[in-house]
């Protein structure tokens, strides 16, 4: 077997750096620009048109993605777990068990 020289080792581990860290600096790259494009001002218009308080929770919640329901809007509740699910959710999202129809 043939030894590789010094200049191809340090290329092979360059090239592996590159491979294992390229992902993760794309990836982060995509959140922040996810983050830029993210309209908190027609968020707060929306919600105001809506009736609803400008509350830091709320637009917190609205970033992360979790659900926030009117007073007067239907919910499932989970037959496993009772957790409460939006009307249109066909799976739990504490326990990820089928909801009934």
């Amino acid at each position: 077997m043939d030894d590789p020289g010094t200049v191809e080792t340090i290329w092979r581990l360059a090239v592996a750096a590159l491979v294992m860290i390229a992902p993760t600096l794309l990836f982060l790259g995509l959140v922040r620009g996810l983050e830029r494009l993210r309209d908190d001002a027609f968020v707060e218009r929306w919600l105001h048109e809506q009736g609803h308080e400008l509350e830091d929770d709320v637009l917190t919640a609205l970033a992360i993605g979790i659900d926030v329901e009117a007073d007067g809007s239907s919910s499932l509740r989970c037959p496993g777990c009772g957790e409460s699910n939006t009307s249109n959710a066909r799976y739990c999202r504490n326990c990820l068990g089928r909801l009934p129809s």
